[in-house]
This record gives C-alpha cells, sequence and structure tokens, in this order.
C-alpha cells in the first residue's frame, strides 16, 4: 500500500487539472493510506484555500472515505469528523479529537466552543480550561 499526498486527493475530487486528475484516478485504482494530517490539510485546501463552502466540503471529504480503496487511521472517527464539520464544527478540532481517540483520554482546549460543536458522541472527552 501506498501512502498519498493532499493534492493526489484534490486532482481526484476537483478535476481541476486534467492529466493530474487522471493520473490521481488512476493511483486511488489501489490501495492507498490517507492519514490524519493528509485529511486535515484536504479540509484546508478546500475551504480556506478553494473557498468551498461547507456542504460541498464535506461531502467532497465523505467521497473521498467512502472509496473503497482509501484507507484511513480511523474511518468511523473520520465519518464522525465529516458530520460534526457539516454541522458547524472546526475541522481541525474534530480532527484533532480523532487522532487522540484510543491514545489520549481528555482533550484539553481553551475553546470554549469546542465540547458543544464536537457534541454529545464526541470520541473522548473534552476538558476546556478557564
Amino acid at each position: 500500500m501506498k501512502s498519498v499526498d493532499t493534492n493526489i486527493l484534490a486532482r481526484f475530487i476537483l478535476g481541476d487539472h486534467p492529466e493530474q486528475a487522471q493520473r490521481a484516478v488512476e493511483v486511488l485504482r489501489e490501495p492507498v493510506w490517507v492519514g490524519f494530517s493528509v485529511w486535515l490539510e484536504l479540509g484546508w485546501v478546500l475551504s480556506k484555500r478553494l473557498g468551498l463552502e461547507r456542504a460541498i466540503v464535506a461531502d467532497m471529504l465523505g467521497t473521498i472515505l467512502s472509496i473503497d480503496t482509501v484507507h484511513a487511521p480511523d474511518a468511523a472517527g473520520l465519518s464522525w469528523a465529516i458530520e460534526r464539520y457539516r454541522a458547524g464544527a472546526d475541522w481541525g478540532d474534530v480532527i484533532h479529537l480523532v487522532s487522540a481517540h484510543g491514545i489520549a483520554d481528555h482533550f484539553m482546549t481553551f475553546d470554549r466552543a469546542l465540547a458543544a460543536q464536537a457534541g454529545t458522541n464526541a470520541p473522548l472527552r473534552i476538558e476546556t480550561l478557564y
């Protein structure tokens, strides 16, 4: 299995560079690993760099996650993160929560909105410091 960079997934989902998009399609025909940092960067590229709407970004992320050849560290957690992002949570924050699941038992933050944005089924307890 090979690990892919954010730009492979971006070219695949956007199709904005035809030659690279075709190459990305070919790459994704085989099993690939997409680490948390790539998911984080992809969400940032789509939302901040390209200015796409939240619902469109969530749909794109979900589409990539649903590809049979795409393997991720925690597909169920990423699915949760995509839905929380769709509902208004910060993409970086929910990726931080998912990536700490199974390793830490608390996520500590000064961000008072995070617990509410993460919802009641967050992958680990959020401790807000004051």
